[in-house]
C-alpha cells in the first residue's frame, strides 16, 4: 500500500464515549477516506468499543454494516480516556501523528490541542452559537439547516432524509480540511487548525434555498404535487422527472405530445402556474415503459429523467459495474462483503477498502 497517495501520513481518529452519533459518523467518514487512500489511521475507541459497532442495520448478529463501511482500512486502539494511563497513551500516539480527527465536546480535546498533531475538530454548532450543551441529533440539525423544509408533502410531518446525509457531508468537509492540513505540513508550513460544524454544513448543502429566500423574500419549501419536478409511475416502478430550462424543448420532443407546445408551458413560470395540467399530459407517456427504456430514450435526447432504484438493484447497476464501484472484500468473520469503494480514481486506479478492524487489534 506504500504507493497510495496518503501512505506517508499518520492520522489519529478519536471516537470518545459520550459523543452524539451524528458527530461520530462524520469523524469516521473523514478517517475512512484517509485510510482507504493509504494513510495509517489509528481509530481510538473506548474499552467497550465505538457504539457504532452496535448500530443497525446488521450484516449478522452484532455486526454492524454501518461500522464495517465507515471503518475500512483502519487500525483499532482501545483506550479508556477517563483514566490517566489512557490519556497518557493518547498523548504519546499524537506525538507521532500528523493530524487528529476528534469530536467536540470531547474529554480528549485539551490533549489534542496541546499535541504536535494538527487538530481537525467536528462539532454540532459554530462557536458563535455558544450551544455546546444543546441536545444534538441529525434530524434536528437538518431541520435547523432548512433541509426538512424542502423534502416531502407539505401536509405531512417533516420527512427524515435517507441515510446520514448531514453527517456524511460534514465528514467530506472535514476530510477537505484534513487534506489541506497535510499539504501545509508537507510544505513545511504550520497547518492551521480546522473546525467543522454540522449546523453550518447543512445550511451549506441547502445553499440554493437560502439564496432564493434572500433574492425573492420567499422561502422555497415542500411543494408536493405543485412541484415542477415530480416522481411518476412507470411500467416497473418510478421515474423522477427533472430537466433544466434549456432542456425543456428536448423534453417536449421526447414526450411528443403537441399539447406541450401551448404557450402556457413556454416559460418556467408558466409551467409552475399550470403544473397540474402539465402532469396530466406528461404521466401517460411513462406508464407503458420500463425505467431502463425511459432512461435510454431520455439520454438519447439529453434529458436527465432518472429511474428510481432500490439498494438491491444498485448491486447490479450497469454504471456501477462499469466503474468497478462495488468492491468484494473477504472478511475474516463475515465472509464475502460487497462495499462501495471511494467514488474517485487516481490515474485510473480505484481504492479497494480493507477489512474494518476488530476492537483493539
Amino acid at each position: 500500500m506504500t504507493d497510495l497517495p496518503l501512505a506517508r501520513f499518520t492520522i489519529v481518529e478519536v471516537n470518545d464515549r459520550d459523543v452524539p452519533i451524528c458527530l461520530r459518523l462524520a469523524t469516521s467518514l473523514a478517517g475512512k477516506i484517509a485510510a482507504d487512500l493509504g494513510a495509517v489511521v489509528l481509530k481510538i475507541e473506548p474499552s467497550d468499543g465505538d457504539p457504532v459497532r452496535h448500530a443497525p442495520p446488521f450484516l449478522a448478529p452484532g455486526e454492524s454494516a454501518l461500522f464495517q463501511f465507515l471503518n475500512t482500512s483502519k487500525l483499532s486502539v482501545a483506550i479508556d480516556l477517563r483514566r490517566d494511563i489512557g490519556r497518557t497513551a493518547l498523548a504519546r500516539l499524537l506525538d507521532k501523528a500528523d493530524v487528529c480527527l476528534f469530536e467536540e465536546p470531547a474529554s480528549a480535546a485539551s490533549i489534542v490541542r496541546n499535541s504536535p498533531a494538527t487538530p481537525i475538530e467536528i462539532a454540532a454548532f459554530p462557536l458563535e452559537m455558544n450551544a455546546a450543551s444543546r441536545p444534538v441529533s441529525e434530524f434536528t440539525l437538518m431541520a435547523m439547516g432548512g433541509l426538512l423544509h424542502m423534502v416531502g408533502e407539505p401536509e405531512r410531518k417533516p420527512l427524515r432524509l435517507g441515510g446520514h446525509q448531514a453527517s456524511y457531508a460534514a465528514g467530506l468537509a472535514a476530510f477537505s480540511g484534513l487534506a489541506a492540513a497535510l499539504a501545509a505540513r508537507e510544505a513545511g508550513r504550520r497547518a492551521p487548525s480546522v473546525r467543522v460544524s454540522l449546523a453550518e454544513v447543512t445550511q451549506w448543502v441547502n445553499w440554493k434555498a437560502t439564496s432564493a429566500a434572500e433574492a425573492t423574500g420567499v422561502s422555497p419549501g415542500r411543494e408536493g404535487r405543485q412541484s415542477e419536478f415530480q416522481i411518476v409511475p412507470c411500467a416497473d416502478g418510478y421515474v423522477a422527472i427533472v430537466y433544466t430550462v434549456t432542456q425543456w424543448q428536448a423534453a417536449c420532443e421526447l414526450i411528443g405530445d403537441p399539447r406541450l407546445g401551448d404557450a402556457r408551458y413556454a416559460s418556467r413560470a408558466g409551467r409552475r402556474a399550470n403544473v397540474e395540467e402539465l402532469y396530466t399530459i406528461l404521466r401517460p407517456w411513462f406508464q407503458g415503459k420500463t425505467r431502463l427504456e425511459i432512461q435510454a430514450l431520455a439520454q438519447a435526447r439529453g434529458v436527465p429523467f432518472g429511474p428510481i432504484f432500490s439498494p438491491a438493484e444498485l448491486l447490479d447497476s450497469e454504471q456501477y459495474a462499469a466503474r468497478g464501484f462495488l468492491a468484494t472484500l473477504h472478511h475474516s468473520k463475515l465472509g464475502k462483503l460487497r462495499l462501495p469503494q471511494l467514488p474517485v480514481q487516481w490515474n485510473g486506479r480505484s481504492f479497494a477498502p480493507r477489512q474494518a478492524p476488530e476492537l483493539g487489534a
